[in-house]
């Protein structure tokens, strides 16, 4: 019961809180997860078929080719397999349009879903496949004020905000210290599902989400500890939040939630 309730209030919320997992996620069983992409997607990819089969030849920034390739940059790291179900099971992943780019968290027993806006960035859609493979956001770790410095403003956001606006809804998925999880990383800056700091595109109205938290002295240390991994890449992918991969860290966790090998 406690499990089907969580999966209509993610419903309910329209997108998702999650290197570390938390305490309520499943995993899928044996590392598969059976996936559909609906058919307005598949169309404006002009796919010829109903799965990921020729993605890397459909357009860029097509939201279908967006997943697949997200799903395909998992499986490479973690070793989780992304399944086409022709079943519609009702578990199965379902990917489709939306107005927002979101996930649920982890295996459900219903209502698996990734929503893709149209024109969202690769490194979003590789956010929320992780969400769906059960990371929460990594600053949303119990751990996190070690790391980081919440700005005073989101603070008192947080001891006061209900989820009567927008902003407050948002405040209160997205930001809140979760109180337990069942596995986890070192802290990783580098982590995909690390928000930037720079939050201003969530509330332009409000000056203040330019910053939401600075790095403490052990954040700063523990950046300087994982960017080497992402030595080659451009700048922007060289700081906390960045987008642009899956962190080592962030893989790791993925395959021990599912029970899966470590890779060589």
């Amino acid at each position: 019961m406690k499990y089907l309730i969580f999966a209509v209030m993610m419903l309910w919320a329209g997108a998702a809180q999650a290197a570390a997992v938390p305490d309520w996620a499943q995993p899928w069983k044996d590392g598969v997860v059976p996936y559909r992409i609906e058919a307005p997607l598949l169309a404006r990819a002009g796919a010829k078929g109903r799965d990921c089969t020729g993605w890397d030849r459909w357009p860029k920034g097509a939201q279908a080719r967006l997943a697949c390739q997200a799903m395909d940059d998992w499986h490479r790291a973690s070793g989780v397999r992304f399944i086409y179900d022709p079943r519609n099971r009702l578990d199965t992943l379902v990917i489709r349009d939306g107005d927002a780019t979101t996930a649920t968290i982890g295996h459900l027993p219903l209502g698996n879903r990734v929503t893709i806006e149209r024109g969202v960035p690769y490194g979003a859609v590789l956010h929320e496949i992780g969400h769906v493979l059960g990371l929460m956001h990594e600053h949303q770790r119990p751990d996190r004020d070690t790391y980081l410095t919440i700005e005073p403003f989101l603070r008192d956001l947080l001891k006061t905000c209900g989820v009567g606006t927008a902003v407050c809804r948002d405040v209160r998925l997205s930001f809140p210290a979760v109180a337990r999880v069942k596995y986890a990383s070192d802290y990783d800056p580098c982590s995909l599902m690390h928000y930037l700091a720079n939050q201003a595109p969530r509330h332009r109205e409000d000056p203040r989400w330019a910053r939401i938290f600075s790095l403490s002295d052990k954040g700063k240390a523990a950046l300087k500890t994982c960017l080497p991994q992402f030595s080659q890449r451009a700048e922007r992918c060289r700081k906390v939040g960045q987008k642009c991969a899956i962190s080592k860290l962030d893989a790791d966790v993925v395959r021990r939630f599912h029970g899966l090998e470590p890779r060589a």
